[in-house]
Parts: structure tokens; sequence; C-alpha cells
């Protein structure tokens, strides 16, 4: 049995308990600087990532080590669809 969606309010009240105390009882000028500080650090956090270069060397060695099964996916998805089309044509459903 699927478990209930948890509401937004519920999921951090669960994970960041003092985040959630911290910022319930401010004023809505104090939350768009606490708003303002959070996108700084979403950018600050996103452009660290873009320089990291070992990550960028692990994603490569993944992406590489991927690619076989890429190339497999791909060509059975085409070999699927032709099937299906050759089904098709031939009167089949």
């Amino acid at each position: 049995m699927a478990r209930a969606k948890k509401s937004l309010q519920e999921k951090v009240h669960e994970e960041m308990p003092e985040f959630a105390a911290e910022v319930a009882g401010l004023a809505v000028q104090d939350l768009n600087n606490r708003l303002a500080a959070l996108a700084k650090g979403a950018e600050e956090n996103e452009q660290a990532q873009e320089d990291d270069e070992e990550l960028e060397q692990a994603r490569a060695e993944a992406s590489e080590l991927a690619a076989p099964y890429r190339d497999a996916k791909k060509a059975l998805r085409l070999r699927s669809r032709y099937v299906i089309s050759l089904i098709r044509e031939k009167g089949g459903q």
C-alpha cells in the first residue's frame, strides 16, 4: 500500500526542524531577506559544482562506462518500434 505524500510543511518539519522553527516566526521582510540569502547560497553551490574538476572527471567516466548500456537501450527501442510498425503494417494490433 502506498504511503500518503507528505506536505511541504510536514517534510520540512521532519527533515529540518531547527530551520522550520527559526523561520516560522519571521516577518515577511525577514523572510524575503532569508529567501535572497538562500538563492545566493544555491547559486554559490551551483558554481562550486561546476568548478569541481573531480566531479566532472567522475561524470565523464560514468558516461563512458554507461555508453554500452545506452547504446543497447537505443538499439532495443529502435528494434521494438520497428517490430511494432511491422505488426501494424500487417494488420495486427
